[in-house]
């Protein structure tokens, strides 16, 4: 419960100090002022005191008028606004009173500050209490203890729950999102229910969490469970494709082709199954740990038939080595050139497969443009649609005929998605084919590059002085021996990768089980009994209120989004702008009854400024106030702020609990006081 007990308005000028004292009770409060004399400016202080001018825009502009920021009028003549501050005192559901200070013009204080005063200090202000100063308007301001929508929300007893933003992080449900329900302020408020719900913070579904919220629905638990599962596998499918185009690219640069592991995990995810991982050796591909296996075989054996001798002694074998690898690399520089033909052609082939693709993509739009056209009932001839062949894409001569019995326009869509889907498969064997083919020319050309630096050993071996030890041999040893670390370094990196993808795709499994679980979640019991209390009570006083526009019986409260409805959508514009304004007086009603009677979180506060919008009939207005003064003798607190006349509202008021102050005509509620 959150309760009003006193606000202070303060305006320095160079002339008189002015402002404005105004003192609440519990139950119903009527604030009545002629239009123009400071109502609004102090509801709004009230939201801007408790730092919740969000709620009203996304702007840091200070949300005031004139009287507060820059001039106040004081018998005819301006004066200028110096300093001016809004002083708040609230109460809680436990009895505990504290004062809030905020500037709103001041040299010393920065408007994103708040002052706390643990007590009574504006109804009792020589008593001795403890201060603290917060922040608001600023990050943090509702996650940090140096925030002041952290220390109003402990001090309202709520636990403010975490939901999922658009971008599918998560944040808390801001105080700003709930006020919209407990406050109505005159110039959008009244043009729909909850028109001034913010939706700049990206929460998803801020109504509708704002209301489970106030509800207290228990349904709310697993929305919020499921929002998180699945900001945790968004998370979790980010990770996998990293990982994927790391293990991509590390192939790449080493010359392994790595296969079968998806762009997103997916729920037949078998890694021993799917995964390949391979290098081209000779005109196939073998495994990369049978590569490794052949080289270390391979360089065992050169250890047992070459052990490192002189030069002179290992002239023949080094001869015979070079003249080996003079027609290996012969040979290898031509299969080396196929290769790279191959790859370009390959590259050729996706980027014309690419080409196609999307010339069928543009032909299948143009198509369902023309179905649609058609089936709106537009007389256009569709034969534009033929001026090029379908297949060479070359413009036909004009009397041309394709066929003499060409396909329907719903034909050829199907035909179009059908091309469409091989070619799309067809792009895919292409991008696989250009990887195979990078990795291959990427595999020869060090394999050459290995073969010319033997070469060049050798070479400088047999031109060294017999007595010098065979360097050829032992750069051979070096070479063969290096390369097979950094194969194994390549397959451990791969490995570890795969091992953390085994990872992701375990914890994203868990998580798709238990969203499917909770996908189905419906309301409980206890939840389905709230929903149907505040459409009872939406509808009783649709009833009371005079609502014309259609049967009240008729209006229901949507079980998705808690909010009224006809015939499964929100009511709006069907309604007249009178019966908006009902609409609005009864849901706001609703949630406070229901709320405080089944167990909720609702403030237990309505703050309505001018609610007799729009010309609400006398008697429309007389039965608010009646449902106003029920509210406040069961505990809650409800302010008016109007500009009827006096003498009218004190007849509707007869015999109903209330406390009101009354403005006389032409006075302004800010105005000269004694210092």
């Amino acid at each position: 419960m959150l309760t009003l007990r006193k606000l202070v308005l303060r305006v320095q000028t160079p002339g008189p100090m002015c402002g404005t004292e105004l003192n609440f009770s519990r139950g119903l409060n009527i604030l009545r002022a002629d239009n123009s004399s400071g109502k609004s400016t102090c509801l709004q202080s009230i939201i801007y005191a408790l730092g919740l001018e969000g709620m009203l825009s996304s702007s840091r502009n200070i949300p005031l008028p004139h009287a507060m920021t820059d001039s106040v009028e004081v018998s005819g003549r301006e004066y200028r606004v110096v300093e001016s501050d809004v002083a708040l005192e609230i109460e809680n559901s436990t009895g505990s009173v504290m004062t809030v200070r905020r500037a709103v013009r001041s040299s010393r204080f920065n408007s994103s500050l708040v002052r706390v005063q643990e007590g009574p200090a504006l109804t009792d202000p020589y008593g001795d209490y403890p201060s603290q100063d917060y922040f608001v308007r600023r990050s943090g301001a509702a996650q940090r203890e140096a925030g002041f929508h952290h220390k109003l929300a402990r001090f309202l007893g709520w636990e403010l729950p975490r939901v999922t933003k658009m971008d599918g992080s998560e944040s808390l449900l801001y105080l700003e999102c709930l006020f919209p329900y407990f406050f109505v302020e005159q110039k959008h408020g009244w043009s729909g229910v909850q028109a001034r719900i913010p939706t700049y913070l990206g929460i998803q579904d801020v109504s509708k969490r704002s209301a489970e919220f106030i509800l207290s629905l228990e349904v709310m638990d697993a929305v919020l469970e499921r929002q998180r599962l699945e900001s945790v596998n968004a998370i979790l499918e980010s990770d996998w494709k990293a990982l994927e185009r790391q293990i991509t690219e590390l192939g790449r640069r080493s010359g392994v082709l790595v296969q079968g592991v998806p762009k997103k995990p997916t729920a037949d995810w078998r890694r021993a199954d799917q995964v390949e991982v391979q290098v081209a050796s000779g005109g196939g591909w073998i495994s990369l740990s049978q590569e490794i296996d052949q080289m270390a075989g391979r360089l065992e054996g050169q250890l047992r038939r070459r052990a490192v001798h002189s030069v002179g002694e290992a002239a023949p074998q080094i001869e015979a080595a070079l003249a080996e690898n003079q027609d290996n690399g012969m040979r290898l520089a031509v299969v080396l050139s196929e290769a790279v033909d191959d790859l370009e052609q390959a590259k050729r082939r996706e980027t014309s497969v690419g080409l196609r693709v999307e010339a069928l993509e543009e032909d299948l739009r143009k198509h369902k443009d023309a179905s649609l056209l058609r089936n709106l009932g537009s007389g256009t001839d569709f034969e534009s649609l033929y001026e090029n062949c379908p297949t060479c894409g070359q413009l036909l001569p004009d009397g041309f005929e394709i066929t003499d019995y060409p396909l329907t326009i719903e034909d050829n869509i199907s035909l179009l998605e059908r091309e469409l889907s091989t070619f799309r498969s067809m792009t895919a064997d292409a991008r696989r084919a250009v990887e195979r083919g990078q990795v291959r020319v990427s595999r020869l050309r060090d394999e050459m590059a290995s073969i010319r630096s033997s070469i060049r050993a050798q070479k400088d071996a047999l031109v060294s002085p017999n007595s010098l030890p065979d360097a050829a041999a032992l750069s051979e040893h070096i070479q063969l021996q290096g390369r097979i670390d950094a194969l194994r370094a390549v397959r451990d990196e791969i490995e570890a990768a795969l091992d953390e993808l085994d990872r992701i795709f375990s914890t994203w499994r868990q998580t798709k089980e238990q969203l499917s679980r909770l996908r189905n979640h419906e309301l409980n019991q206890t939840d389905a009994a709230k929903v149907a209390a505040l459409r009872t009570s939406l509808v009783s006083q649709l009833h009371s209120y005079g609502f014309r526009s259609m049967d009240p019986s008729a209006v229901d409260i949507s079980d998705k989004t808690y909010r009224p409805i006809h015939e499964g959508f929100d009511l709006g514009f069907d309604l007249s702008a009178s019966d908006m304004v009902r609409v609005i007086w009864s849901y706001l009603f609703a949630l406070m009854e229901v709320s405080r009677e089944r167990g909720g979180n609702h403030a237990q506060l309505l703050v309505f400024d001018e609610p007799r919008q729009q010309e609400a009939a006398r008697m429309s207005f007389q039965q608010l106030l009646r449902r106003a003064a029920q509210n406040g003798s069961a505990g809650s607190q409800i302010l008016f702020a109007t500009s009827e006349e006096e003498h009218g509202l004190r007849e509707m008021l007869q015999g109903l609990p209330h406390s009101m102050t009354s403005v006389p005509r032409g006075d302004k509620l800010i105005k000269p006081i004694a210092s």
